[in-house]
């Protein structure tokens, strides 16, 4: 979705969203809004706060209205949090430590323990090293042999670098490589 028909959708929903139905929360059980068990990692989920909390409001709300897009959903309730009074945060708030008990109840011992993704480094492109023109103008000459005839190149690479073209370094050759191969 581009950010025009994301901003777009987010109006029409937010709009179309009834803001009674969301302040304070309609759907305020502590069991519904414990999340399960994730099955991949066998962890307890973490417990939700007062935004994440309006957001599952703010979704179910967005279902009913034929809306599914998360990114329209998640915008959409940021828009709402940000409205807010500190009363309707507060009842989310409420709800959030009625959550955090049940949830402490159902996970004793559950310590926030986030798992640390390792970084990818960024991968440069390969910026080819400068040739020495003389090299490019004397290749020519060096890729035919005495006999006139086109030299075969071996498969295997090194050597073509040792016993093709012993005229050149092998500095020379690390740079021809390049726009040979």
């Amino acid at each position: 979705i581009s950010s025009s028909s994301l901003n777009d959708l987010a109006e029409k929903l937010y709009g179309s969203l009834d803001r009674k139905k969301i302040f304070p929360p309609l759907y305020n059980k502590p069991e519904e809004l414990i999340n399960p068990l994730n099955s991949r990692s066998k962890r307890p989920p973490r417990p939700p706060n007062g935004f994440l909390l309006c957001r599952k409001n703010v979704h179910k709300e967005a279902r009913l209205k034929g809306f599914c897009n998360m990114r329209v959903i998640s915008k959409v309730t940021g828009m709402l949090w940000r409205s807010a009074t500190q009363e309707e945060k507060e009842s989310y708030e409420k709800l959030s430590v009625q959550v955090n008990q049940l949830h402490s109840q159902r996970y004793p011992g559950y310590k926030y323990r986030p798992t640390i993704r390792p970084r990818l480094q960024a991968i440069r492109p390969y910026v080819a090293p400068p040739i020495n023109p003389e090299v490019l103008t004397a290749l020519p000459t060096q890729i035919i042999n005495n006999n006139q005839q086109p030299v075969a190149y071996p498969m295997y690479y090194p050597d073509v670098v040792e016993f093709q073209f012993p005229q050149f370094t092998q500095e020379e050759l690390a740079l021809l490589s390049c726009y040979l191969f």
